[in-house]
């Protein structure tokens, strides 16, 4: 075979090689239009859409989100900066056989916790102060929130009070409480058609304190550590000490946060959730969802955790326009060492938030909200979508399998 045959046979392999290569790359990243000659249900490859490099708007908000906090073993009590935190508590289950009685005294005992806020060893070392005043409406402890309550709701005029700087776990503090309303508790306990009700007490905390401290509440495993009244009467000439423990307790908290552009926060207790909305008119709509993770940075310095602190996040898909409603399924997100928050939108056993949006339900996006949410004030400041710092902005990967239409 002379040269130019053999140049000829080669020219022919290398066509053939080459379209066999761009015919392979076309079956394995079809177009929009190729798409269309897949049979229905062919998968055509994993796709990665990271938004720090692909398009996506991710706009979000700060809300206040009023929470239930009676399930906490703390019963949190005092004031720090914009912090303000009062402890309800409510002795039920009085003997009625105590009607007409003098009451001698009243002791209110409490155990602290050794949880403070903030967290700094000086906290843990700082004053509260607090005024107890009688509860003056009927009030379901294991429903309301800081809403529920309002100027009417608390007595003005103090039935005892405390300062002082419990530092050790379990040290105990007394609470010495105004006899005549325990005698009007011992009354309503043997008619509860009497005028004076037992709704309960509530400790208010005083400008004098400089820190929340956490005490054990009425959860607490060892009974011995939950709030307890001891109250000695006297009646027929007899006298009798009689001890209670507490029935009901709850803390509500209150703070506020100023605007601003750089970072949100997560704020268990009060609380603050944060609403995050993605806008996913990048991702096809006819994509199968793999896996999503959300990349939150932490601004370390303005966040406050405590020992309890579970340093982990939660995301839950929004169901309505005001964004307060959420299904019952949550995502967790932990630190992964780096300075960021991850958290996994994808679950075996629920679709992802992103899968729901492009399936067609309405995407109001997700909340974002503290671990511990209920139990204590850890605060977890995160940077935003607007600030300076591109790469401490929050970041979408998603991956997606693109699907060919029916």
């Amino acid at each position: 075979m002379n040269n130019k045959k053999l140049t000829a046979v080669f020219f022919c392999m290398a066509v053939i090689l080459i379209l066999s290569l761009y015919t392979a790359g076309c079956a394995d990243d079809p177009s929009s239009l190729g798409l269309n000659f897949i049979p229905p249900g062919e998968t055509t490859g994993v796709r990665i859409f990271d938004s720090y490099i692909d398009t996506m708007e991710i706009t979000s908000s700060n809300h206040r989100y009023y929470v239930n906090t009676s399930s906490s073993t703390n019963l949190m009590v005092g004031k720090y900066g914009d912090y303000d935190t009062k402890a309800l508590m409510h002795f039920s289950g009085l003997s009625g056989d105590y009607d007409s009685a003098t009451v001698n005294s009243v002791l209110i005992k409490l155990n602290y916790m050794n949880y403070y806020f903030p967290s700094s060893s000086a906290d843990s070392l700082g004053q509260i102060s607090f005024d107890v005043f009688k509860i003056e409406q009927k009030l379901n402890f294991s429903s309301i929130t800081l809403d529920s309550v309002n100027s009417s709701t608390f007595g003005i005029i103090s039935q005892g009070s405390f300062t002082g700087s419990p530092t050790n776990d379990s040290e105990e503090v007394f609470v010495t409480l105004n006899t005549s309303m325990v005698k009007d508790w011992l009354e309503y306990a043997a008619d509860t058609n009497y005028a004076n009700k037992n709704y309960g007490i509530v400790l208010s905390p005083g400008n004098a304190s400089a820190v929340v401290k956490g005490f054990y509440s009425g959860l607490s495993s060892l009974q011995d550590l939950r709030p307890s009244i001891q109250i000695i009467v006297t009646k027929n000439g007899n006298t009798d000490t009689l001890n209670y423990f507490v029935s009901s307790t709850i803390s509500l908290s209150n703070t506020n946060f100023p605007a601003s552009t750089e970072t949100f926060n997560l704020q268990a207790g009060v609380s603050y959730v944060q609403l995050m909305h993605f806008d996913l008119s990048h991702i096809p709509s006819n994509a199968t969802i793999n896996d999503v993770q959300l990349f939150l940075t932490l601004d370390q310095p303005n966040s406050i955790v405590s020992s309890q602190a579970s340093y982990s996040i939660f995301s839950q898909f929004v169901t309505d326009t005001a964004g307060l409603k959420t299904d019952i399924v949550a995502f967790k997100g932990s630190p992964d060492g780096s300075g960021q928050y991850v958290t996994r939108l994808v679950s075996r056993d629920y679709a992802s938030p992103f899968q729901r949006w492009l399936l067609g339900e309405t995407n109001y996006g997700i909340m974002i909200f503290a671990g511990n949410q209920t139990k204590n004030l850890d605060r977890y400041a995160f940077y935003k979508e607007t600030a300076s710092d591109p790469n401490k902005r929050p970041r979408v990967i998603i991956k997606y399998t693109p699907r060919a239409r029916p």
